[in-house]
């Protein structure tokens, strides 16, 4: 069955139309979903029962259901969701002082196989569907109030960019959620031709990229898609959408002890981001049982924010969140 979730107000009414009735129930019907919340279509009450009953022939809104929510000892919330399909996804709650960040999934596993990452070593199961994506935001907003939405979760929200972009415009309809573009931030690792078509599509929301390292030839070590989009072309369409946006990026750098957390490794960076209005967000690693990867120690961590300060980027050590349930960054395995 079709969730209804994976239509925007504009085709819901066009449904509406075809079935003969009024178009203002397509309004009636999207305020329910995302201003009621309703899982279930059953639950609208302001529809004639002809139009009710159509729909619970063809339709659902509900393509989730919670296996399971495990909470921190920092007030972290992981939720892990069944696809109907037997999939697993999970998405997670991120206190920070009053505000509740919501990371959510974009992929069921992901092909990407960036060498530091849980979500990786599980491969590329399929792309979410909108309406899946929209439910890991209505699915927790039940739970809390969610402030900001990061598309860091699993899998490379880019390589389902359709799915992706229309969710975010359904979240941020005024007639829906109305849940503001302006604090929504999808990562990637660089799929230079998506960023290049965010630009020129002028969305409102921010971007981040995973840097991971400041040169191709280690890149491409830990992160095998930099073979399809080297750092040159990442550096470029960057300037491209600064241009465009008239927005700075953020860049995320995960730091591996012994790899790419060196003096040198900072001086790179300074040199290769020049001229781009950005950000850093330093991640030292979440280190895992048996992983190859170890975090640096804080000495070095400090040491490597300071050198990318002393020349000019503002740079975050970003603060490990929910790594005693495996929800910090790159431990999402589905499990």
């Amino acid at each position: 069955m079709e969730d209804l979730k994976n239509f925007n107000l504009p085709e819901l009414k066009k449904i509406i139309k075809e079935k003969g009735f009024e178009e203002f129930r397509a309004k009636q019907i999207f305020e329910w979903i995302y201003k009621k919340k309703v899982l279930n279509i059953e639950d609208i009450k302001n529809i004639p029962n002809k139009l009710k009953d159509e729909f619970i022939k063809k339709y659902t809104l509900s393509s989730l259901n919670i296996i399971k929510i495990q909470e921190s000892k920092d007030g972290t919330k992981k939720i892990l969701f069944g696809l109907l399909d037997g999939n697993k996804i999970e998405s997670v709650i991120i206190p920070d002082k009053e505000r509740k960040t919501l990371c959510i999934s974009s992929q069921a596993g992901c092909g990407c196989a960036c060498a530091f990452c849980a979500t990786g070593k599980l491969g590329f199961k399929r792309n979410l569907k909108a309406a899946e994506i929209i439910e890991e935001f209505l699915r927790a907003s039940l739970l809390e109030k969610i402030d900001n939405i990061v598309f860091m979760g699993m899998g490379e929200p880019l390589l389902n960019w359709q799915n992706v972009k229309k969710a975010i415009e359904i979240f941020s309809d005024k007639d829906g959620s109305n849940f503001s573009q302006t604090r929504i931030t999808v990562s990637t690792i660089g799929i230079v031709p998506v960023i290049k078509k965010i630009a020129d599509e002028n969305l409102r929301f921010y971007l981040a990229v995973s840097l991971v390292a400041a040169n191709d030839n280690l890149r491409w070590k830990l992160v095998p898609f930099n073979k399809k989009y080297p750092l040159k072309e990442i550096i470029n369409v960057s300037g491209y959408y600064n241009k465009k946006t008239k927005k700075e990026i953020t860049y995320e750098y995960v730091l591996l002890k012994g790899i790419n957390d060196s003096e040198n490794d900072a001086k790179e960076i300074t040199k290769i981001l020049k001229g781009i209005k950005c950000k850093i967000n330093l991640i030292p690693f979440n280190a895992k049982l048996n992983s190859e990867f170890k975090r640096p120690d804080e000495k070095n961590i400090l040491n490597f924010q300071k050198i990318l300060i002393e020349n000019g980027y503002k740079t975050f050590i970003r603060k490990e969140k929910g790594t005693d349930i495996s929800a910090a960054c790159g431990q999402l395995a589905g499990e």
